[in-house]
This record gives C-alpha cells, sequence and structure tokens, in this order.
C-alpha cells in the first residue's frame, strides 16, 4: 500500500459543497482535466486560499475521478485511519448484531467514509462490493482489519460491471478473499426468520438487506389478509407476511429462478407441509401484465406490496420511472380491496422521495380512489444517508 499523490484543483462553488459533506468530484468539475495517476493514488484538494481541503481516492477510469475519504483537517490515510472508520461503521451497526438477525450492512460506501465499497454479512460470510479499482492497493489491508474487528469464516468479493471491464489487478469477480470456497447460498436470520442468499448469482449482493424495517411491518399488518406480493424476488416479503398470519400470498415475479429460491424460504421457515403450502401461490410473468389480468378478473387483495427494481439507473432514464411509478400505482390500486393497504416503494437513486410520492398519488388517483397516507419509510440503520445524492431508498403506506 504505497499510493502517488495528485494534486487536483477544483472551483470555489464545488469546494464549499466538498466543505458541506459531497464526496465526489466528477472529471468535467476538474480544472486542471489533463491530470494523471493509477487507481487508488491519493489526490489532494487545496482551497483558493491554497489551504488542504479534502483527500481522496483518484480513479482515472471513472467519471467520478476523485472520491473524498476525509476532508477539513489532514490525516494520513494508512491501516489506522481505515481502522478507526471500520469502528465507527460497526458501533453504528451495534442493536443490530444478534442471534435473531445475522445480515446487515456492515460498511455503506461514501455514508460510512468508504467511498464506492459496500460491506455486507451474511451470517458468517462478509460480501466485499467495489465500484471502483481505487481500492485495489488497500484491499488486502481492509481484508485484514474485517477479519481482526468481525472474525468471519469467509470473505467474497464482488465487482461492479465497470470494475469488472477495466481491471487489471488480477482480482476477479466472485473471489473468496479468505475463508472456504463457497459452494452454496449461505443461510441467515433476520427477524427471527430464515433466509437464504446467492452469494455469487443473486442481485446485490445476494439480498435486498435495506427492506428489513418495511418487512417487518409488513409482518405487523399482515394478520388475516390476503396479500399480494409484486416483484417478489425470493420471497423476503412473503415469508415475513406469512409469519405475521397473512392468510394467502400471491407472488407475482418473471424470474423462475427467483420464485424457486422463494419457495426454499418458505420451506426454511414453514417446512413442506402441503396444507401450508395452499397459503402460498406464485405467477411467473410481467408485472404490469398481470397485474393488468387480475384487475380484469376483478381479484383485489388486503395488502398489495410493489417493490419493483430501479427504474432508473441514469439521470435520462427519470422521467420513463416517474411513469412507470405512476402506472404500478394505478394498477397496484386497482388489485387494492376497499379497507386494504398499498405499499409502494423505490429503490432509484435519480428519483427523489418527494417526486416518487406524487408518481403513486397521481396513479392512485387515477383510479378515481381516495386513500390515506398512513406512513412513509426511507432508510435503515445500517443503510445511513450522508449527503443528499446518497438517498434512495423510499417507501409509502397507503391506506383505502
Amino acid at each position: 500500500m504505497n499510493p502517488g499523490h495528485i494534486k487536483i484543483k477544483v472551483s470555489k462553488r464545488l469546494q464549499n459543497k466538498i466543505r458541506k459533506g459531497f464526496p465526489w468530484v466528477h472529471y468535467y468539475q476538474l480544472s486542471n482535466r489533463k491530470v494523471s495517476g493509477k487507481a487508488g493514488d491519493l489526490g489532494v484538494i487545496y482551497d483558493s486560499g491554497n489551504r488542504f481541503l479534502a483527500i481522496g481516492l483518484f480513479d482515472p477510469f471513472s467519471d467520478i475521478r476523485l472520491r473524498i475519504l476525509q476532508t477539513r483537517n489532514p490525516r494520513e490515510i494508512d491501516e489506522s485511519f481505515f481502522r478507526e472508520r471500520l469502528q465507527q461503521a460497526l458501533e453504528i451497526r451495534s442493536s443490530l448484531a444478534s442471534k435473531e438477525t445475522t445480515a446487515y450492512r456492515l460498511v455503506n460506501g461514501e455514508n460510512d467514509g468508504f467511498p464506492g465499497m459496500v460491506v455486507d454479512r451474511y451470517n458468517d460470510s462478509l460480501v466485499i462490493k467495489l465500484y471502483t479499482p481505487a481500492w485495489f492497493p488497500f484491499l488486502k489491508m481492509l481484508v485484514g482489519l474485517l477479519e481482526e474487528t468481525t472474525g468471519p469464516r469467509r470473505v467474497l468479493l464482488q465487482l461492479s460491471r465497470h470494475v469488472q471491464r477495466i481491471s487489471e489487478s488480477g482480482y476477479q469477480d466472485n473471489q473468496v478473499l479468505l475463508g472456504p470456497d463457497l459452494e452454496k447460498p449461505v443461510r441467515f436470520r433476520e427477524n427471527g426468520l430464515v433466509f437464504e442468499a446467492d452469494l455469487l448469482h443473486g442481485q446485490k449482493t445476494g439480498f435486498f438487506l435495506d427492506q428489513r424495517e418495511n418487512r417487518q411491518k409488513v409482518r405487523e399488518w399482515a394478520e388475516g389478509r390476503s396479500v399480494l406480493n409484486v416483484f417478489s424476488y425470493t420471497g423476503a416479503f412473503s415469508v415475513y407476511a406469512l409469519a405475521g398470519s397473512a392468510r394467502s400470498v400471491l407472488e407475482i415475479d418473471v424470474n423462475a429462478q427467483a420464485q424457486a429460491a422463494a419457495l426454499r424460504n418458505w420451506e426454511l421457515n414453514f417446512g413442506s407441509d402441503g396444507n401450508q403450502k395452499d397459503r402460498l401461490r406464485q405467477i411467473k410473468g410481467d408485472a404490469f401484465e398481470q397485474l393488468a389480468s387480475l384487475n380484469r378478473q376483478g381479484d383485489q387483495f388486503d395488502l398489495v406490496i410493489l417493490d419493483p427494481p430501479a427504474f432508473a439507473s441514469r439521470k435520462q432514464n427519470k422521467q420513463n420511472a416517474l411513469q412507470a411509478y405512476l402506472r404500478l400505482a394505478k394498477a397496484g390500486a386497482q388489485c387494492t380491496r376497499e379497507g386494504g393497504l398499498l405499499l409502494a416503494a423505490s429503490c432509484s437513486s435519480q428519483v427523489r422521495a418527494d417526486e416518487f410520492y406524487r408518481s403513486v398519488d397521481l396513479g392512485i388517483r387515477a383510479t378515481g380512489r381516495t386513500y390515506e397516507k398512513i406512513l412513509k419509510t426511507g432508510h435503515p440503520l445500517d443503510h445511513p444517508v450522508t449527503f443528499k445524492e446518497g438517498a434512495y431508498l423510499k417507501a409509502i403506506y397507503c391506506q383505502f
């Protein structure tokens, strides 16, 4: 770990944003665009008075050229620095660690002072996901710190598509950095329920850990209700609903492998009793098409869950995403019984919470129905947000 040092110049306007916690310097924001260096070199920013402002990780392959590690007060970026940061992140999550919950996010990227990197815990396995090759020079040291502070049996490395395309480090996606090879999905507990996560092929790092609190809400409100779980993926919302004594659950998802995993999660919690299994049904197909079909048939449910994948990963997709959320809310409302509850969620970082809530409102009102907004939720404890661009998760509960 011997990174070089690069002097970075930026405008006064960006200097002020960095002082307030903005963690990125994009290529177009560089005053000296001819600056060069290796991924993982340390870029140092001085303000207009030639005083130290910030230091961060340089990435010559990304539009985000610099990811800020430290502002205002200069620090040596060494093992001691990262140990302190990691301990702070672990302290935030100390209330989560228990026998009842053994999976959660340990490091939430920029928001925990590790820009471009997340670390998720699944029982005794950790998954490090990198969104920039700038972490490669520090990776061996970071694995050692994780082993020292959390004692995992295994540490698995995942690389974003960007990093896979440009990496010449020798590291590979799904490489085991510590411990035994991974041969099957790992099991863990969440609020006392048991799940499997495919760390090698699942979405995100294997499971949607950020929806834990919304799942618990569904569990609390599910008793005696018929539930429709749209974009059900591996069935986590369904397991919570059934654990909360839901009368029945219908899942809709286009992915057959995800539906098979959902059945395994069902059996992990409720066994293979055929009578119990009648409470869960699955439909494979496009969510919008299947919702339209249910509406034509006049099928309605007491609790409808709409938790789609991100409709907008880029800024230019935002308007299409807002229209998709409107259409989805309308279709979901049409399948919600009078007196029922609709949960609509979004994980699109390009869509602000107020914009999402407005799309849901317009979609529901397009059906001619009235409703009450009873709850809005955001990021859970292990997914903290320290700058507005880091916020992506929002959900609203609508009572008809």
